[in-house]
């Protein structure tokens, strides 16, 4: 038997449809990476790229188990053949509605170049109930298709599902609402800078996506990412550094402690001569703005000076005190003014005449 005689006997069995289906099917797999790239804008296209393969593969084994298995003696294949093909064009059917929504009721946001759209509270809303609905309408198509024609079964399928979501709420409804409340407050939208306190530790983040349970940032100390539960990122009290207060930008603060023996006019000018070095050389803040010297504190020991500053950008935020506190202690030691708490160092002080 010759291969082509071999091939005849093999595809024989497969109807004009089954071969169409399974074609299609087999298209659709390659072609959901692009598809979920193109209508999801990087929305988590991993997971719908997953979800639409797995569809296709048990679509394909369906038919095939309807062929060759049970020889099409069984309707209960042909009926979960067409039940998985309604879910797989209800998982698309929604991804293309919501790429409309976001299109229409998105952020357009420009970042490296690149144009992106961000969701909003009111395409995160409508993206909900198009996901609900849609979830109805191929629940109850399934149930129909599989033969659940009656009311009672039809109604006691949608029940089991409603009582799941019922005793599940807790874990799901907060997140979904808290994300709701940040994106209408618009208090942290994608890209900015945002500051909180996480059990005791600073964290200082740029917000990445804020997505339906939670919110990915991007820790800008220790350049990794972060993915906290929306519901709990609004307990942690979120300041905004994107967010000004002025045109001058954000005003930051650097605090030293100075020994008493050193005047007013000694530290000041060894401060101004630091911030004239730093923008010669690195610049990074806003330079028409001078930099504000005063006395923070009056310790026992020791009077902690505060110098403030003006940026515009935080994104830099903490390499930017970095590199100030560097230059800082750089000509403090040019000026032999110790930056050393007097009473850890030698135990004695004076003070400046």
């Amino acid at each position: 038997m010759n291969i082509s005689s071999l091939l005849g006997s093999l595809f024989e069995p497969l109807s004009q449809i089954n071969v169409v289906t399974i074609a299609i099917s087999a298209m659709l797999f390659f072609a959901a990476n692009p598809i979920c790239k193109l209508l999801n804008d990087g929305h988590g296209v991993v997971t719908r790229v997953s979800m639409m393969r797995v569809l296709n593969a048990l679509i394909i084994l369906a038919v095939l188990s309807d062929v060759y298995l049970l020889q099409e003696k069984s309707e209960m294949a042909s009926k979960v053949t067409r039940s998985l093909m309604v879910l797989y064009f209800a998982v698309v059917s929604t991804q293309i509605i919501n790429y409309f929504v976001r299109q229409r009721f998105g952020k357009k946001r420009i970042s490296n170049n690149l144009v992106s759209i961000s969701d909003t509270y009111s395409s995160r809303g409508l993206s909900l109930i198009v996901t609900t609905v849609v979830t109805l309408i191929a629940l109850i198509s399934c149930l129909r298709i599989l033969g659940f024609d009656s009311l009672l079964e039809a109604g006691g399928a949608l029940g089991i599902a409603g009582l799941a979501l019922a005793m599940t709420q807790a874990a799901w409804a907060p997140d979904i609402i808290a994300g709701l409340i940040i994106l209408n407050s618009r208090l942290c939208e994608e890209g900015d800078v945002i500051q909180f306190n996480m059990d005791g530790d600073k964290i200082v983040a740029s917000v990445f996506r804020t997505k339906l349970f939670h919110t990915e940032l991007l820790d800008l100390a220790n350049n990794h990412r972060l993915m906290i539960r929306n519901n709990k990122l609004r307990d942690y009290g979120i300041q905004n550094l994107s967010r000004f207060a002025s045109a001058r930008g954000l005003r930051e603060c650097m605090l030293f402690n100075i020994g008493y023996e050193h005047s007013k006019k000694e530290v000041t000018a060894m401060i101004k001569r630091a911030f004239d070095a730093i923008d010669k050389a690195e610049g990074g803040r806003e330079e028409q703005y001078a930099p504000e010297i005063t006395v923070y504190d009056t310790a026992d020991y020791a009077v902690t000076w505060a110098v403030y500053y003006y940026i515009k950008d935080v994104k830099r935020l903490l390499a930017i005190k970095q590199i100030f506190r560097a230059y800082i202690l750089e000509e403090s030691i040019r000026s032999n003014i110790s930056l050393a708490t007097p009473d850890l160092q030698s135990g004695e002080f004076k003070i400046a005449q």
